[in-house]
């Protein structure tokens, strides 16, 4: 797998033009730097933790690589299953320093970076299996997950009666906080009105495949298991929250004799779901054979969730999750270059009855996902041999969302989180239903961060617009207006004060220009300016220098605006 990326620390390149102004008199840039970089990162600010960034240490391997690894001790079920394709070969990937790893947990569990302050409350004094500890058990963890799933599920109170989509939501809340095992929640999920407002027909079947199995239905399965899902529809309901509210019912007409067959699929064996209707022959709509789903029994319950109770009995159903779950915290296919990992965390699965934070766990506290990203391959492979990305720890793009949570915070101006089960909040009668955004004067949602996420790729409203970590001139430009913005607006609480670092608005010597640079930097990043990076910052100082329209302040707030948008902050 071709990941050059890992082969280099990622370093920012300052290219601090101070005085480069387009008409408005702002200085100017050309999007986000993503700059070479170095192989070695300096040290953590104020800790005595330095990155291994000589890359992964590897010695002569001798013998078989199952021998060498019959004489290593794990506690990590990924540990052992991968240590034939690792230690195996004689490689010995370096630990994550303490603020890589910080860092990455930060992002990956509780959705934005963490600030210095931060680091040094929460991540110092830690080791990292404490911070994983920590961090599974605060609700972000679950907040980040319930975000994964309704991206899955394409939450949409536009469509869906708000109230489902909550209820929904909350369970895979307990799914995340091991209440709920992934079987159960696949059994409830799959006919759940949450669910079934968003889809009706083939489609039930094809999302249930998506969210549950991790592929594409075919025609013919669609076809095949869609009478497993025949007898739900829609019925329009009044709701003082939501004017387009409708609520999900049992027709028991659609599958009345002599259309029984309508109800029975044997593709996954002989199965019907039928509810026999409760007053024969009454055809009126809304009538009594028209049932809401919230009057149903326990009994018919059983009969309607049979097509979750069949996909959770399907071979590829904890592959699905395994596979999903090592993206999400790898940033690739692990399961397709290390298949013994992933099937040493289906047997878990397995194990532990679908126990989701189980295999979360593992991988977090793998080699695999704590080793440091700060790579550098001995020679400089072509195209067809980078060394595979398991030889190192994960490097991924930061979501859209948690970038702008992060950069606000560190402007000073800290923004809630998208609600991710409404991308738009509906509203009725008595105003808007229920949601977590801000709320404006008028009553209204605040949709600011909303609003720059998508520009991004985040926030998605999931109808025509999807989340993705876009790259390119309008995402590069994008950034640049948000980080202008951001840094024109931190105020003197704001952790990455840029007008604070400027001891003498009147010096303009290298030192004093170097330590507002590193000051912006170390705020952000937790760390003084990397080697691979001071090139970059060599020469924006010597422009400013040059330039008698160029201040002190001026370049703070320009190395603010480009720390924010560098590859060092985007990428983790």
């Amino acid at each position: 797998m071709q990941r050059a990326a890992h082969r280099v620390s990622i370093g920012v390149v300052l290219a601090l033009c101070a005085c480069h102004r387009d008409d408005s008199g702002h200085a100017g840039d050309d999007g986000a730097d993503s700059g070479t970089g170095g192989t070695e990162a300096s040290a953590t600010a104020g800790t005595g933790d330095t990155a291994a960034t000589e890359g992964a240490d590897s010695g002569d391997a001798t013998g078989d690589p199952v021998d060498v690894c019959s004489t290593i001790e794990f506690d990590n079920v990924i540990d052992q299953a991968a240590c034939p394709d690792i230690q195996g070969i004689g490689v010995n990937p370096p630990p994550a320093d303490g603020v890589e790893i910080c860092r990455r947990l930060y992002i990956d569990l509780l959705g934005e970076s963490p600030t210095d302050v931060e680091y040094e409350q929460h991540c110092k004094y830690h080791t990292a299996d404490e911070l994983v500890d920590d961090f599974m058990a605060r609700p972000e963890y679950i907040r980040t997950s319930q975000r994964m799933w309704a991206d899955l599920f394409q939450m949409n109170s536009a469509v869906t009666h708000y109230a489902y989509i909550a209820e929904l939501d909350a369970m895979v809340g307990q799914v995340y906080a091991g209440t709920m095992t992934l079987g159960q929640f696949a059994g409830i999920a799959a006919t759940h009105p949450g669910f079934l407002g968003r889809w009706d027909g083939n489609d039930l079947v094809a999302f249930s495949f998506r969210a549950f199995l991790g592929r594409e239905a075919t025609p013919a399965e669609r076809l095949a298991l869609e009478p497993l899902w025949h007898l739900w529809e829609e019925r329009p309901v009044a709701d003082p929250y939501q004017s387009n509210a409708k609520n999900v019912v049992v027709d028991t007409l659609n599958c009345v004799a002599p259309n029984e067959a309508d109800c029975h699929s044997d593709f996954w064996g002989d199965e019907t779901v039928l509810i026999a209707p409760p007053a024969p022959g009454d055809q009126s709509d809304p009538g009594p054979n028209i049932l809401d789903q919230s009057t149903l029994t326990d009994q018919q319950w059983g009969t309607l969730r049979k097509p979750g109770v069949l996909i959770a009995q399907q071979a590829a159903f904890y592959e699905s999750y395994v596979d999903r779950a090592l993206m999400r915290y790898l940033g690739y296919d692990a399961g397709a270059a290390l298949p013994l990992v992933r099937q040493a965390l289906v047997d878990l699965m397995t194990q532990t009855d679908g126990n989701v934070r189980a295999v979360d766990y593992q991988i977090l506290t793998s080699i695999l996902y704590q080793s440091t990203n700060r790579y550098d391959e001995t020679e400089t492979p072509d195209d067809e041999d980078w060394d595979p990305p398991y030889l190192s720890g994960p490097l991924k793009q930061m979501d859209a969302e948690d970038w702008l949570r992060s950069a606000y915070k560190l402007a000073g101006a800290p923004k809630l989180a998208c609600d991710h089960r409404y991308p738009e909040v509906q509203s009725g009668a008595m105003g808007f239903h229920p949601h977590t955004y801000a709320t404006m004067p008028n009553g209204s949602p605040d949709y600011e961060l909303r609003d720059k996420a998508q520009l991004l790729g985040g926030c998605p409203d999931r109808v025509a617009q999807f989340r993705e970590s876009r790259t390119g001139l309008i995402a590069a430009l994008t950034q640049a207006t948000l980080t202008a913005e951001l840094c024109a607006m931190a105020g003197a609480s704001a952790p990455i004060y840029p007008f604070a670092v400027v001891d003498d608005p009147n010096d303009k010597s290298e030192e004093a220009l170097w330590e507002a640079v590193d000051q912006v930097y170390s705020a952000a990043l937790i760390r003084p300016v990397m080697d691979g990076a001071t090139d970059g910052v060599d020469e924006g100082i010597t422009l400013c220098r040059d330039d008698l329209e160029c201040t002190p302040t001026e370049f703070a707030v320009q190395a603010c605006r480009l720390v924010l948008k560098s590859a060092d902050f985007i990428y983790y």
